[in-house]
């Protein structure tokens, strides 16, 4: 049965047995409950057994399993054994309810186990989250709970002991709902999910059925047989689904995930609880105010913990943009524009005025004997370090690409020292370099071309052209390119 069928299958067999339990005597109504959830939580138990055998699951999430399984087969057992008690055998409803109790404990631990391990303020996030809304919880449970009755006085430990107990079925309906609110935006129920939403209504009828027996209500009031029932059967199909898988946290996720605000439903119902309270009776419950107090502060903190790594999470973002567009516009081996760029930035300089520019093109010298003998990576080397000294000794306006494997273009926005900037830039690469243990040393040809137009392409032609000629007169030499000689 898939997910979506079973759900709502599970939601009308439990309301149904909440609207035939009127109608049954008291034996036939402990009868019908305790087989159902005995059997569903049976079911449930064998098949958390089987994955937690199964060696290919890793070894928490197969401790994780195993609780849920043993979990499962605690509340099946204590099932029969109320089961049992109906006919006759009465010291076993204690039992019964005992290992009920003992088994609602062990499914927050297997959802903690199955959970992902959030480190740094993740993990100090999710702890304040467990801490804010079991503050919220408790203080509806000590108000609509633990303060309902007269008490148990003298009952296995008394007050204490009560206390107690709703303090750990608050714990699990706290993990629970933070483990709900991690789920993923479009994500379909996972184990994890539906074991916590098991867990939450387990929790929440075990809470209202504590309210029913201290008010002497009938047991099954408020819905907790029926809560027993989808409980069980939520359970069961759990045990089926496959796990859900950590994701990356997102800024979004921190705040727009579908169920991100789930756990704050409760402080929201608990505020409401004390406005309520106050606008009756004119009093509050000191152990009310201070909850709200300690859950207010919690949530606070919670909240400036999600700006700053919201904060943080932005300036990784722009760091990682910013080394994208400089990985999109600079050559990757000397960090020089990469000739898109170069390309992109001299055409609007010439756009907005052509005068005064003059385009150069630098091939090196004596690179290939160096590439031949020491070798690639030195050639990697000598390009690094020459790239270095163009851009030394060229002002802020000016730009300088490297164009092919030793060859550079440069364009220099004031054309009257342009001859002079390019015996300056000759003299600085041919000045010795260390590489790989070795000293070497190459030169430079350099072709010379005035802007004459808006025309990127014909002006980088016309430079190319004069390098040539730098080269054909014995290389080292600078050419400015002579359209009446060419």
């Amino acid at each position: 049965m898939r997910l979506r069928t079973a759900l709502p299958a599970a939601l009308v067999v439990a309301a149904g047995m909440q609207l035939l339990y009127p109608l049954l005597p008291a034996w036939g109504q402990f009868v019908l409950s305790d087989t159902v959830i005995a059997v569903a939580s049976g079911y449930a138990a064998f098949h958390y057994r089987r994955r937690a055998a199964d060696p290919e699951t890793i070894r928490r999430m197969r401790i994780a399993f195993g609780c849920g399984a043993g979990a499962c087969a605690i509340w099946s057992i204590g099932n029969v054994v109320l089961l049992l008690s109906t006919v006759g055998v009465d010291f076993l409803a204690g039992v019964g309810g005992l290992l009920s109790t003992v088994a609602a404990g062990f499914v927050p631990i297997a959802l903690i186990l199955a959970a992902p391990r959030p480190r740094g303020l993740a993990a100090v996030r999710l702890l304040i989250d467990v801490a804010a809304v079991f503050g919220a919880v408790f203080a509806l449970a000590w108000e609509f709970v633990l303060s309902s009755g007269p008490g148990l006085t003298g009952e296995i430990g008394g007050e204490g002991y009560r206390v107690t107990i709703v303090g750990l079925l608050v714990l699990g309906a706290v993990i629970a709902l933070v483990t709900l609110a991690s789920a993923e935006p479009g994500q379909s129920g996972s184990a994890q999910q539906l074991l916590a939403m098991a867990a939450l209504v387990q929790a929440v009828t075990l809470l209202a059925a504590t309210r029913n027996d201290l008010n002497d209500l009938l047991w099954y009031a408020d819905g907790v047989g029926g809560g027993y029932i989808l409980a069980a059967l939520i359970m069961a199909a759990s045990s089926r689904l496959a796990t859900s898988r950590p994701g990356v946290e997102r800024g979004g996720a921190l705040v727009f995930r579908g169920w991100a605000l789930l756990p704050y439903v409760p402080v929201v119902f608990a505020v409401a609880t004390a406005a309520a309270r106050q606008a009756g009776s004119g009093q509050l419950d000191p152990v009310l105010v201070w909850t709200l107090l300690a859950t207010f502060s919690l949530v606070l903190v919670r909240q400036f913990l999600t700006l700053a790594t919201l904060g943080r999470m932005t300036e990784v973002l722009e760091e990682q943009r910013d080394a994208l567009e400089h990985q999109a516009s600079h050559d990757a081996l000397t960090g020089l524009l990469n000739r898109a760029a170069f390309d992109t930035r001299a055409a609007e300089i010439l756009a907005f005025s052509s005068d005064g520019v003059t385009a150069m093109i630098l091939d090196l010298d004596g690179f290939k004997p160096v590439n031949d003998t020491l070798g690639h990576a030195a050639g990697d080397d000598v390009l690094v370090v020459v790239a270095r000294r163009l851009a030394a000794e060229l002002r802020a306006g000016d730009l300088v690409s490297r164009i092919g494997g030793d060859e550079f273009a440069i364009l220099l926005t004031e054309a009257a020292d342009a001859p002079e900037v390019a015996g300056r830039l000759l003299r600085r690469i041919g000045e010795p370099m260390r590489v790989h243990g070795h000293t070497v040393t190459v030169g430079g040809s350099i072709g010379l071309a005035a802007a004459e137009d808006g025309d990127l392409n014909g002006l980088l032609r016309r430079a190319d052209t004069a390098m040539y000629e730098a080269k054909a007169a014995g290389k080292g030499t600078v050419r400015r390119y002579d359209r009446a000689a060419a």
